[in-house]
């Protein structure tokens, strides 16, 4: 029995689009009903620019990855 590799590709593509869903609900908040104060701005811009690099960085390691491969959870033996 064999899983393949891109199951956990698609898992971290799923996790990426909550983490997004969740950073645009929290940015629109901030925005919205906090004060609109230099500090408030700067953490913002700040908190956006640390979570790209980080999507990035993460998007590049897996782009590295061969997603045909599969994971054997059961070895087969051979007569």
């Amino acid at each position: 029995m064999a899983i393949p590799l891109s199951i956990f590709y698609y898992l971290y593509l799923i996790l990426v689009l909550i983490y997004l869903f969740y950073t645009f609900f929290n940015v629109y908040h901030l925005m919205r009903f906090g004060f609109l104060t230099l500090g408030n701005i700067v953490m913002v811009i700040f908190y956006l620019i640390v979570s790209s690099l980080i999507l990035i960085i993460s998007w590049n390691y897996i782009s590295q990855i061969d997603w045909q491969q599969t994971i054997s959870v059961i070895p087969q033996f051979q007569p």
